[in-house]
């Protein structure tokens, strides 16, 4: 059979076959990226699409310290370029320890806000089984001055809010991820993201500000020295998007059901019970101080759980530091 005309009219080099386009393959993964890319996808899997429980992200954080800790087992050189990113970060560790003494400071007075309520609720109940007027509106009157305390605290708390603390600067910076050839630039930038967010959710998470929103910070990545492929930087940037949006719709709906609702619960418990106490509505004060009880017992469960992942998160950031202070510390062969 003859091929068609306009098929003979073609220049024979045109009917040949091109060679195979060379196509350069991705990057291998680094070991922390692998090991990091897979605590952040079951982190975002335990959020189910809705909003992350932050003691499952302070548990992210620590797990990330030691994937940043393991990375750095093997250095013993760090060059030129990445001891600019080592004082820069060590610069940065520091406030973010800092932040986690002010977040212990700051659950301590939550402690205290609660220690007062629970005096509050058993003055309130030795009323109902007091008959006599005089101790009744005695006991009554020192309720009101506990409660009176608790609002001197929540003011106390609001003002150390209004201050800000040592990471306001470091909130508002860019975050960038400086890949190099070595591993230290990726556990470093690891390290503190992970432990920013931390920080962003519980300076959320335990205000006493209902209107309070996340403090913004930008996660970014730089110009690399070399082709990388960093999947968790992608997903740690998509659970920063969760988060801001969740906390915005909670900021206007003006309601909270996750962990951090439960400050705000009891506040709003406190109040109504002393509302219910001024009007001398005796039916109304049983529900109230049931809700108080309920709501200390929830808050102080709460705060014993991310108490104790902050004091984990303060030492494992330790660590890290300690091992890049022991690097920069060691001789160079040069």
């Amino acid at each position: 059979m003859r091929a068609p005309t306009i098929l003979r009219t073609l220049p024979l080099r045109q009917l040949q076959p091109r060679a195979p386009v060379a196509v350069t393959p991705l990057p291998e993964k680094t070991r922390f990226d692998r090991k990091l890319t897979a605590e952040l996808d079951t982190l975002r899997s335990q959020g189910g699409g809705g909003e992350i429980g932050l003691a499952h992200l302070l548990d992210a954080a620590i797990t990330t310290q030691k994937i940043a800790l393991d990375s750095l087992v093997n250095v013993c050189y760090i060059d030129d370029v990445d001891r600019v990113f080592v004082d820069k970060y060590l610069e940065d560790n520091v406030e973010i320890l800092d932040a986690c003494n002010y977040f212990m400071d700051k659950m301590g007075n939550i402690n205290e806000y609660v220690d007062s309520l629970r005096v509050v609720v058993h003055l309130v109940d030795s009323c109902s089984n007091n008959n006599k007027g005089s101790a009744k509106d005695l006991a009554l009157t020192r309720a009101l001055q506990f409660l009176d305390s608790c609002q001197g605290i929540e003011k106390r708390c609001k003002e150390m809010e209004k201050g800000g603390f040592c990471l306001k600067k470091t909130f508002q910076q860019k975050l960038f991820h400086h890949e190099t050839e070595s591993p230290v630039g990726e556990a470093m930038c690891g390290s503190k993201a992970m432990a920013l967010m931390c920080c962003r959710l519980l300076q959320l998470g335990l205000s006493f500000d209902s209107k309070r929103g996340l403090p913004k910070i930008k996660l970014l990545m730089s110009q690399p020295r070399r082709s990388c492929c960093c999947s968790w930087m992608g997903i740690l940037q998509e659970l920063a998007k969760q988060a801001e949006g969740s906390a915005e719709k909670k900021r206007l709906q003006r309601k909270r059901s996750c962990w951090s609702s439960l400050l705000q619960q009891t506040v709003s418990a406190a109040t109504e019970l002393k509302e219910q106490m001024k009007g001398k509505r005796e039916k109304e004060m049983k529900y109230a101080v049931e809700r108080v009880k309920i709501s200390c017992r929830e808050l102080e469960h709460g705060v014993e759980i991310v108490e104790e992942r902050v004091k984990s998160l303060y030492k494992s950031l330790i660590d890290v530091r300690m091992t890049l202070l022991g690097i920069l510390s060691k001789p160079t062969l040069f």
